[in-house]
């Protein structure tokens, strides 16, 4: 009778580790399914997609051909943040000095995301206010 129950004892746990490499290996091949090739193909064949921006110029980086904006909204795409953006016409960063706020298109191909079309709606005021050394220059002696 001993001999029977051990017998059973073992079967049982020898099919519960048959069961139990069954679902893990079920698992492990959901887990290695691969994704769908189209997605990447779709998004691709409708082409770039634009979103208008409005911002503030922070810096112009010629050399790199990039501007970094203080943007507001872009609706649709993302929340308002201060981001570099690549620019693919040198010449549209010309005009562009700090403190510009400026309107411009937001380009984006799948993994490139440049900026067309910037447009200046108000040039930075280029008054310089007084260093803090000269906000009260020396009054001037009267005249005896």
């Amino acid at each position: 009778m001993r001999n029977r129950t051990a017998f059973q004892a073992h079967g049982w746990v020898l099919n519960l580790i048959v069961v139990a490499g069954i679902i893990f290996s079920a698992g492990l091949a959901g887990c290695n399914s691969p994704k769908p090739a189209q997605e990447p193909a779709q998004g691709s064949a409708q082409g770039p997609k634009t979103y208008h921006m409005a911002g503030r110029v922070v810096s112009v980086e010629t050399a790199k051909q990039q501007v970094t904006v203080d943007a507001g909204d872009i609706p649709g795409f993302m929340m308002a943040m201060t981001m570099g953006y690549s620019v693919k016409n040198p010449a549209l960063l010309t005009p562009l000095s700090p403190e510009d706020q400026i309107t411009a298109d937001v380009v984006v191909n799948g993994n490139d995301l440049y900026l067309e079309n910037i447009s200046i709606v108000k040039k930075a005021d280029r008054a310089k206010t007084p260093a803090s050394n000269d906000a009260h220059p020396p009054t001037a002696q009267p005249a005896k």
